[in-house]
């Protein structure tokens, strides 16, 4: 992170034209929900894993497509919600913008991180992980366009230190040591406290206050988030 900067917002989203399947997915009564806690979750868990704990959450939740054309060619009346757009709040007045939406042409997964120096994207234009520091090379990575931009770097090196990793692995090792896994159950009650939250939001038209928190597992410098003191 310290290669951008001060960080000032971030954005994420998990997007697509909806699941194929006609079953479950969008009946209410047996899905409690849908766009935000099938696909909300993964922006949402991987900017509060990359960032720390938010102190709020804006939103609007609805439906926007209530009469739906599965993948299979059946018709569908639909009463979850597809259209979801979050507003989460940091300690330091960043705000992050978090969408999904069951309604697009094709799928777009990403997360992109803006600092006063630079950019972090993940997976955005066909880019795993690529970072935007136009006053500083990085050392090691490979030299990219991104969006147009000069100045961009692709960190291949790091990618091949974790090629050999598995999440089905590392969670087998968790349960065998007892070793505490890098994502804590406590920053997943924070995520799904935001969710909920993020319901109870765009009910009553009002930010919602979360309560919870972490510790997260590579903790940020709080001078990242110190956008007030000096000069920018």
């Amino acid at each position: 992170m310290n290669d951008i900067g001060k960080i000032t917002g971030a954005e994420a989203q998990l997007s697509l034209p909806g699941p194929w399947r006609d079953n479950w997915y969008y009946d209410k009564s047996i899905a409690h929900g849908g766009a935000v806690l099938d696909c909300l979750v993964y922006p949402l868990s991987r900017l509060i894993g990359l960032l720390g704990p938010a102190v709020s959450v804006m939103a609007e939740v609805n439906t926007l497509i209530p009469n739906r054309i599965v993948g299979d060619g059946k018709i569908v009346s639909s009463d979850v919600d597809d259209n979801v757009t979050l507003i989460l709040q940091f300690a330091g007045g960043q705000h992050a913008v978090i969408r999904s939406l069951w309604g697009m042409a094709f799928k777009q997964n990403n997360t992109i991180i803006y600092g006063r120096k630079g950019t972090i994207a993940l997976n955005d234009s066909g880019y795993p992980l690529v970072i935007h520091s136009p006053d500083q090379v990085i050392a090691g990575a490979e030299q990219v366009s991104w969006r147009g931009l000069e100045n961009c770097y692709l960190p291949r090196g790091e990618f091949a230190m974790h090629q050999g990793e598995s999440v089905i692995e590392y969670f087998a090792h968790c349960l065998r040591t007892g070793e505490q896994p890098i994502q804590s159950a406590k920053q997943q009650l924070h995520v799904h406290e935001i969710m909920f939250g993020a319901y109870r939001s765009a009910e009553s038209g009002q930010r919602y206050q979360l309560t919870t928190s972490f510790t997260p597992w590579s903790k940020l410098d709080p001078a990242l988030f110190d956008t007030h003191n000096g000069y920018l």
